[in-house]
């Protein structure tokens, strides 16, 4: 074990002066014709701040791009627990949580970048990759999206106290960017995103060799309990997070979220896409535009 810490760390360590030596000549930026849909967002003071505190808020969608993967995700099946068998339009989701023997706790939507043009420009725009580029140092590779609701669940007081202090960090040898968007607004009741400022820097050993839960506890007694932070907003609001970060996102306590994830690296890991074949998708629902409740929710945008 002791062998196994002694070639991590020198990994660590070879990885971060090899990023530190390399010239920003060197990398290449993506060029697309799409011109960004952020506006007066200052790139070099974006990447500071996810340099100091591995997130970056301020990553804002115009009121049209929430609108319009709002209206996807209404008018498209999701798919429950992220099973492709178990697709339903999110009108029926209270019917089928009722038949289904267990609590869905999450929707999930698949091939999102095919079928929704805002998504579809979002992954290429060149705002999105620049951040990339110069924060990674090397040419972005995207990985994926990922779209889905989490919907509150009946759990016990128990199991909500359990889930809402466990940390985790996707810290391995992988170099990774995410771009979160929420799609609804996000309170405190929604369970938001919640990083831990400092902490994709500032790892003890444990932390860094050791992949696993942490408790709230001892994040706070490490960290600093001014450190964790929870990320709220309206719709549209955005923010981008070192994968190194450590995180938590509990299930929703009264109130459901519609998030989108945006994945960048500086290779392609082969992870975290929603491309699947459409032949193995199933839906167990059918849209009905007669009571389709789409008006209703479009208010609460």
């Amino acid at each position: 074990m002791r062998e196994v810490c002694k070639l991590k760390a020198g990994r660590f360590i070879f990885r971060s002066y090899s990023r530190s030596s390399r010239r920003f000549s060197e990398i290449s930026i993506p060029i697309t014709a799409n011109s960004s849909v952020f506006e007066n967002i200052n790139v070099d003071e974006r990447i500071c701040y996810l340099k100091k505190d591995g997130f970056a808020l301020g990553f804002n969608l115009p009121q049209a791009i929430v609108q319009e993967i709002y209206e996807f995700a209404l008018d498209n099946p999701c798919y429950g627990n992220r099973k492709p068998n178990l697709g339903f339009y999110y009108a029926d989701k209270l019917k089928v949580q009722a038949n289904y023997k267990k609590s869905i706790a999450v929707g999930s939507y698949y091939n999102t970048a095919s079928l929704c043009p805002a998504i579809k420009k979002l992954e290429s725009d060149p705002i999105l990759l620049e951040i990339a580029a110069k924060y990674l140092e090397a040419t972005p590779v995207h990985q994926g999206n990922q779209l889905w609701w989490s919907f509150p669940v009946d759990s016990t007081i128990y199991e909500r106290r359990r889930a809402a202090q466990v940390f985790y960090t996707d810290s391995d040898e992988s170099r990774v960017l995410k771009f979160f968007f929420y799609l609804t607004d996000v309170d405190l009741c929604s369970s938001p995103r919640v990083c831990v400022r400092g902490s994709h820097l500032k790892k003890k050993l444990s932390h860094l060799f050791l992949r696993k839960g942490r408790s709230h506890q001892e994040i706070a007694e490490y960290y600093g309990y001014e450190n964790i932070v929870p990320l709220c907003g309206k719709a549209g609001f955005g923010f981008v997070e070192d994968s190194n970060c450590f995180y938590k996102a509990t299930p929703p306590g009264s109130k459901e979220r519609l998030v989108l994830q945006i994945e960048f690296a500086d290779k392609d890991y082969k992870r975290q896409n929603d491309l699947i074949d459409a032949s193995q998708l199933e839906c167990i629902s059918k849209l009905d535009e007669t009571t389709h409740d789409k008006q209703v929710h479009h208010e609460t945008v």
